[in-house]
């Protein structure tokens, strides 16, 4: 029996890649939802069993396969420049498209203040392009979701954008230290 490499089945979409990572994203909504719903420090059922919370076995999770997959992505690649370019338009598209939709339909429509104070203070503004950064990240809207008892996060998935977008850039100055 000729056994497959893992590279013949990763190339083609009969791999469970999907799934898996439907399976993390869900476990990371029930991590999430302990301390959202309860406030924090809220312990998840399963962290005594696992020793670690269900949202931090999905990250790793999530970590690995997006790794299997970044490397991949750079040796398909014809070089670090074209590299950037597939990841910038692989994560930029839709970080807009959800910030803007937070900004403008979701926090007019949660805010407990007026729209036109919401649209007259500057953390309105601000918050489209410290995320589009990915630097300095601000994971809250004026008056929106202030009650709830984690806080006023509204996005909080953005950090681990900035995680993985932090683990590329030393892959890039890795990869140049090694050639």
């Amino acid at each position: 029996m000729l056994m497959k490499r893992l590279t013949d089945v990763a190339n083609g979409r009969d791999n469970n890649f999907n799934l898996l990572r439907m399976i993390a994203a869900s476990a990371v909504l029930v991590s999430h939802a302990y301390p959202i719903a309860i406030g924090n420090g809220a312990i998840e059922p399963l962290s005594s069993l696992l020793q670690m919370s269900l949202g931090t076995l999905a990250v790793i999770s999530f970590f690995a396969i997006s790794g299997f997959f970044i490397s991949q992505s750079f040796d398909r690649s014809k070089g670090l420049i074209g590299f950037v370019v597939a990841r910038v338009l692989r994560v930029y598209p839709g970080l807009v498209a959800i910030l803007l939709l937070t900004v403008f339909v979701l926090g007019p429509i949660f805010t407990t203040q007026s729209r036109t104070s919401y649209f007259s203070q500057p953390e309105t503004f601000l918050y489209f392009p410290r995320n589009l950064s990915l630097k300095w990240l601000q994971f809250d809207l004026p008056g929106v979701f202030q009650q709830n008892p984690y806080g006023p996060a509204i996005n909080g998935s953005l950090w681990i954008v900035a995680v993985k977008q932090r683990c590329l850039e030393w892959h890039y100055n890795y990869t140049f230290i090694l050639f």
